[in-house]
């Protein structure tokens, strides 16, 4: 596939390179059809922005893949959708690579994002404990122990929305 454009030259996608700092972070989580990124199809990814202490729940967005659809179209919405806010999610990196299996032949580099995984947060914050050595890392454990709102549903969106909670649980912004 052809280098549509390019992040580091092309005006539609410089806004992903961007200095600026809008103070929000992007909630993100992806489902495909297998846990291999080498050979799995993206089939949704959903997104959530967080400002403050709040998350935007009403500005989510969600998007459905297919296999006899092209990708660039929702991946472009998805681009403008997370501009260069850092992004935050459980499991992140399968995420991103399976986002980055688009966005890199579109824009010529993968994802520039800041990445924060919300298991690693909760894993450095367990580990202080003395005595503490086995961690659950599981979302719904992470999400129990945290006395989070229990998941509505095992769907991309549910899981983006609980890495949010956990990311403000863990990491509260300054107030």
């Amino acid at each position: 596939m052809p280098i549509k454009g390019n992040a580091l030259t092309d005006p539609d996608y410089a806004f992903l390179l961007s200095d600026e700092d809008t103070g929000e972070r992007v909630a993100i989580h992806c489902e495909a059809t297998s846990y291999d990124q080498s050979k799995a199809d993206l089939r949704t990814v959903a997104a959530v922005r967080i400002r403050g202490s709040r998350i935007l729940t009403s500005q989510h967005l969600v998007l459905s893949f297919w296999p006899t659809e092209p990708a660039e179209p929702a991946i472009g919405r998805l681009l403008h959708y997370i501009g260069n806010r850092p992004l935050i999610g459980y499991y992140l990196d399968f995420t991103v690579a399976m986002i980055d299996r688009v966005v890199q032949p579109m824009i010529g580099i993968p994802l520039p994002n800041e990445r924060i995984e919300v298991s690693s947060l909760y894993y450095d914050r367990k580990t202080k404990i003395p005595g503490k050595n086995a961690v659950d890392l599981r979302l719904d454990s992470i999400v129990r122990d945290l006395d989070l709102p229990v998941r509505a549903g095992g769907d991309a969106y549910a899981n983006a929305l609980a890495a949010a909670m956990v990311y403000l649980r863990l990491d509260p912004p300054g107030l």
